[in-house]
């Protein structure tokens, strides 16, 4: 992992947290920056739409596109000891903004992030969705 790492194939992204007893932070989500790399170790050449991992390949996309906008160092992802996930929080931009990516439109339920959107009210929250692409903006 340090060498694909040190040769730019993935990167470590490092969770966010404030309040060190209620959220899990000793695991950092490992994501690539080269797809094509993903492919070969996952040994995957379908066509995107007949690809099983579709979701984590959208996500690990989403992961590219906020790279390219705002850099690897400000990327960090929110999960609690009870499973709460939010995908990508970006806690240093004015508003901060949260990102949760799915991979239609149905399982972007807002509900789900109360915990995320009642302990972080100053976040912006927003979901990346493959099916219609969409980039939905929510205030809490």
């Amino acid at each position: 992992m340090d060498v694909m790492e040190k040769s730019f194939h993935i990167v470590r992204v490092k969770p966010f947290f404030r309040n060190l007893e209620k959220e899990l932070v000793k695991m950092p989500m490992t994501y690539f920056l080269d797809s094509g790399m993903r492919n070969v170790l996952l040994n995957n050449f379908q066509p995107f739409i007949f690809n099983p991992n579709k979701g984590q390949t959208w996500e690990n996309y989403v992961f590219r596109i906020l790279v390219d906008k705002y850099g690897v160092d400000e990327i960090r992802f929110w999960r609690t000891t009870d499973k709460k996930e939010v995908d990508f929080v970006l806690p240093m931009l004015t508003p901060p903004l949260a990102y949760e990516v799915k991979s239609n439109t149905h399982a972007a339920d807002l509900n789900k992030y109360k915990t995320f959107r009642e302990a972080y009210p100053d976040f912006l929250f927003r979901f990346f969705c493959l099916e219609p692409f969409t980039e939905d903006v929510l205030r809490t």
